[in-house]
């Protein structure tokens, strides 16, 4: 009788004793449960979402259309002239549009000038045009950093006194830029532009190396 009671009444209390320990076990694994979807929908979220773009988070990183100003502050011409002469009047006037963040197109007026070489007084001065067309890519380097490099080639004047020639210039460039806002650039580079008059012995080399610095603007 007494095996039978404890039958009975052990049963009852394992089950009570099954259920209280119970409960807290799955309320833990529940929770636990929340808290691995939660983090699954935020990584999910986070590894789709798209990247912040000046446009609000559509569309192009970069502006489509850019137009600039160059000062060529250190420049090196590639004839018989004073080279790494600080020449502020030297400067480039330029327009850009990208058929995408990657690739673009640009054209350019340089416009320098030149002291030659001579005695005392007799330094005469040459002046160089170009217009230019070139192939672009630029890459973005952080959040308000990108490079850029481009090649083309470019009509080149040459005029020294009454002397007059004409060229055809392989021009090539590389630039760095810092974003001051969504449309304001800031960037230094160097402007290679190279050619000579002609093949025969009145030839002469034309074109200069500059080094840049110059502002943006993109819209």
């Amino acid at each position: 009788m007494k095996i039978r009671l404890y039958q009975k009444y052990g049963s009852i209390i394992f089950v009570v004793l099954y259920l209280m320990l119970a409960s807290p076990a799955d309320a833990s694994a529940q929770v636990k449960n929340n808290q691995l979807k939660e983090l699954s929908s935020a990584l999910s979220e986070e590894q789709f979402a798209a990247p912040a773009t000046v446009f609000g988070g559509v569309g192009r990183k970069f502006p489509i259309w850019q137009s600039g100003l160059d000062l060529l502050i250190l420049s090196s011409p590639h004839y018989s002239a004073f080279r790494n002469q600080l020449e502020l009047s030297n400067r480039v006037y330029w327009g850009e549009w990208w058929y995408s963040d990657r690739w673009g197109v640009k054209g350019l007026l340089s416009e320098q000038s030149f002291t030659m070489f001579g005695e005392s007084g007799n330094r005469p001065q040459v002046n160089t045009s170009h217009q230019g067309l070139l192939a672009k890519t630029q890459q973005s380097l952080a959040e308000s950093w990108k490079i850029s490099a481009g090649l083309g080639l470019a009509k080149t004047e040459f005029v020294l006194e009454s002397q007059r020639k004409l060229g055809n210039s392989l021009v090539s460039e590389f630039r760095i830029g810092f974003e001051f806002s969504a449309d304001l650039w800031t960037e230094v580079g160097i402007l290679t532009i190279d050619s000579a008059s002609g093949s025969g012995s009145e030839d002469q080399r034309l074109g200069s190396t500059g080094y840049l610095i110059g502002m943006s603007y993109g819209f």
